[in-house]
């Protein structure tokens, strides 16, 4: 009988820790063990958790061991995201407290606690060993764990990027000096160069790193399971997740006012609802733009309740990051709209992995943060007709049982 395959995972995001970035590692671990692989989850044993989500359920299972590690971490008290409301006026604690952050602690805040988990792992290794390490990330100071635990142990080490390091716009838009900026490009280049295997969530970021490492894989994020169709359908335009400053789109807000002042049927049908946390200068900008009547703000909801929204949405909206260089980002809610079949309205960068996925599988219509004209016609047609003709095409490569098992594969080939 062969021996029981074990890995062993790090990841920050957890259950009861609510978000995209916790359903993708969720969902493989729990497909993991019921294949047969024996998996232990390391995770912070009190974590900076901004939001909090029962409907996540951690189901028991014998071959599924969670771990929590208690570690330092300076800004856990700190519940607002970093780097959300960028661009609104703070005061000098506030920037000194960034530029601290932004200069000192690196990767990321969690640095600290990515060293004691290194050190329960190779505790935790003596008695139970383990075939390969999968590190997750962001947070990026959880690939500093591969770098240490693989230099005292001869097992396999899967360096998994769930987004962009070095480039990504959280980054980006904290105030970095050059030295930090190169220490982040240095680790990253560090990791990809060490790990056994390489994982990206978007196309553009494994051309990217593939002059360090050849084997690098592709596995995107994805959906659970297609969603219950509503018997009835809103007047609505969704947004679930968080809007932060630096996704905010004004050429939304722009085609919205004219709109609901050009045409009464518009008027009259319209309404944008946002689930999520929404940055400070967002809400000014609604505000300011005179729409705060069409454009509602709900707050966090947790999956089973967006899961029952979605589908009886008009149409569904999806907003990238208006920066530079973030063309190379896929924002896991896409998966979960398409899993909804409503139409999308996404904005963002121009060329970008996301619109390459709307122009395949024909999602809706993808424009950019200065296409006004676009924005505005697309809700005009979508928002005035009485149908909106929608052929999403080709998506059940998405459907995460699918990637859990190619994912698999390729681990088994590791060890």
């Amino acid at each position: 009988m062969p021996k029981q395959k074990h890995i062993a995972l790090v990841a920050y995001y957890w259950p009861p820790t609510g978000g995209s970035g916790v359903q993708r590692w969720l969902f493989f671990a729990k497909a993991w063990a019921r294949a047969g692989v024996r998996v232990s989850v390391f995770v912070p044993k009190t974590p900076r958790r901004a939001e909090h989500d029962d409907s996540l359920v951690l189901d028991a299972h014998k071959n599924l061991r969670v771990i929590s590690v208690s570690g330092w971490e300076p800004m856990r008290q700190n519940k607002s995201a970093i780097a959300e409301n960028v661009g609104n006026k703070k005061g000098l604690f506030h920037r000194f407290t960034r530029w601290i952050r932004a200069n000192f602690f690196i990767p990321d805040a969690r640095v600290y606690w990515a060293k004691a988990a290194a050190k329960s792992l190779m505790k935790s290794y003596k008695t139970a060993p383990f075939d390969i390490l999968i590190t997750t990330g962001p947070p990026h100071s959880l690939h500093l764990i591969g770098l240490i635990v693989t230099k005292s142990l001869s097992i396999k080490w899967v360096a998994d990027f769930r987004d962009p390091w070095a480039g990504f716009f959280q980054n980006a838009s904290l105030p970095m000096g050059r030295r930090a900026k190169a220490q982040h490009q240095k680790l990253e280049q560090k990791v990809v160069e060490t790990a056994d295997q390489v994982v990206v969530t978007a196309p553009s970021l494994a051309a990217q790193f593939k002059p360090y490492n050849s084997k690098v894989a592709l596995f995107t994020n994805g959906y659970e399971k297609m969603l219950k169709k509503s018997a009835t359908q809103s007047l609505e335009l969704v947004y679930t997740g968080s809007l932060k400053a630096q996704q905010n789109p004004h050429a939304l807000w722009a085609a919205i006012a004219e709109l609901t002042q050009e045409n009464n049927t518009f008027a009259k049908n319209f309404t944008l609802e946002l689930y999520g946390s929404v940055a400070t200068s967002v809400l000014e900008d609604i505000k300011g733009f005179g729409i705060d009547n069409y454009v509602h703000v709900h707050g966090y909801r947790n999956k089973d309740e967006i899961d029952a929204i979605l589908p009886q949405a008009r149409a569904l909206l999806l907003v990238g990051v208006d920066m530079p260089n973030t063309g190379n980002v896929i924002h896991g809610k896409l998966f979960e709209y398409m899993a909804a079949a409503r139409p999308v309205l996404g904005i963002g960068p121009i060329p970008s992995d996301m619109q390459n996925l709307f122009d395949t599988h024909h999602l809706g219509i993808y424009a950019g943060f200065d296409e006004k004209k676009r924005i505005k016609e697309t809700l005009l047609t979508w928002f005035t007709k009485e149908k909106i003709n929608f052929a999403g095409t080709g998506i059940d490569v998405y459907e995460r049982s699918h990637i859990a098992a190619h994912y698999l594969r390729l681990i088994k080939q590791l060890i």
